[in-house]
């Protein structure tokens, strides 16, 4: 999974980047910032005591830093997502809008706005050109668009002329004739508000209203860029003291990995063993076979069965033996949904 931060220049962005990935993470690419972080999952932490493996591995999640232009750096009426700016972070699956929220100059909704406007026209733009160009007299006889794309299309742009990211109807954001065009908005948004070190202690959704958030819908919480910088700099026996002195409740990475996760409707399997305990991240709904192709593709091509237990069975009786004897050993097929926390054995044969 990528997520692209993004925000106006002065927005404390690049300061967030590294509270998120820690400094040593990041490295200088064109106009990217890439780093990447490991999902903490306290379950796989828990598996690894027990089975004791060679090695443990964790999801990870990539983060990107985007870098836009400044206004005093612009022409005018130039946008500050530009057209190199906007195909940079076209491969992302998800966006983090970031806003100055820490001082008395802070209009953070009026900075959301700003970035989803900017990102909701580019989707337009390229909307309305791909339709115009789709009419007899342009295609100069090329076969059109199908009916079930043209009318996503149109769908499409009646939301972004009212304002609203395509993303906001999720039916539509994933429909398939819409994936070549890699619209912006519809992907998930978030927000993080970057606040002052006074507000830290303060309860959030009170923070938040007092800062007009969160605007249009969009899923939005707030952190302190420059003390969890600070925090994240420290060595990590360290850092949960200083966290709790200051009166910051969760780290601003397990906030966005949390929203991040439900915005894109993603969940985790395990997968246990003396070699490895690992978390793999797929799709709510995900059925068995393609569960296990996400292990390995000659998995979901010689896929017979899935043994499944679920995590809190597991830890209540200790022990897979245990486990089976209970009766919570399943063996499931490959149209089996696969559930948040399941722990599998994949047999197949190819």
């Amino acid at each position: 999974m990528k997520v692209a931060l993004i925000g106006l220049p002065q927005s404390g962005k690049t300061t967030m980047f590294q509270a998120l990935t820690g400094v040593e993470g990041a490295r200088e690419k064109a106009q990217l910032t890439l780093g990447s972080v490991k999902v903490r999952d306290s379950r796989l932490d828990r598996l690894s005591a027990i089975y004791h493996p060679v090695k443990t591995t964790h999801a990870t999640i990539e983060l990107v830093e985007a870098h836009a232009t400044h206004q005093k750096e612009r022409k005018p009426n130039e946008s500050p997502l530009d057209g190199a700016f906007l195909n940079l972070v076209k491969p992302m699956d998800a966006f983090l809008l970031v806003v100055r929220a820490f001082d008395e100059l802070s209009e953070p909704a009026t900075d959301v706005n700003t970035l989803l406007d900017e990102m909701i026209l580019a989707d337009l733009m390229l909307v309305e050109t791909r339709l115009e160009r789709d009419r007899p007299e342009f295609r100069k006889g090329r076969p059109g668009m199908g009916p079930d794309e043209r009318a996503a299309l149109e769908h499409c742009r009646e939301l972004l002329d009212q304002g609203q990211p395509v993303h906001s109807e999720k039916e539509l954001a994933a429909r398939p004739e819409l994936r070549t065009y890699a619209l912006l908005t519809a992907r998930p948004i978030l927000v993080v508000a970057n606040i002052a070190e006074a507000d830290i202690a303060k309860e959030p959704a009170s923070v938040l209203s007092r800062l007009g958030l969160p605007v249009r819908g969009l899923p939005t919480f707030a952190a302190c860029a420059k003390v969890e910088a600070e925090i994240q700099a420290l060595p990590p026996e360290e850092q949960a003291d200083f966290r709790a002195a200051l009166g910051v409740q969760e780290p601003v990475l397990d906030v966005l990995i949390r929203e991040a996760y439900a915005a894109l409707g993603l969940i985790s399997f395990l997968t246990v063993g003396e070699d490895e305990c690992r978390a793999w991240t797929i799709r709510r709904g995900t059925p068995a076979v393609r569960a296990a192709g996400a292990v390995h593709s000659d998995m979901e091509r010689g896929f017979i069965r899935a043994e499944v237990i679920a995590y809190d069975d597991f830890i209540a009786l200790g022990s897979e033996a245990a486990a089976r004897k209970a009766g919570k050993y399943r063996l499931e097929g490959r149209d089996y949904v696969m559930q948040d926390g399941d722990i599998v054995h994949f047999r197949f044969n190819v």
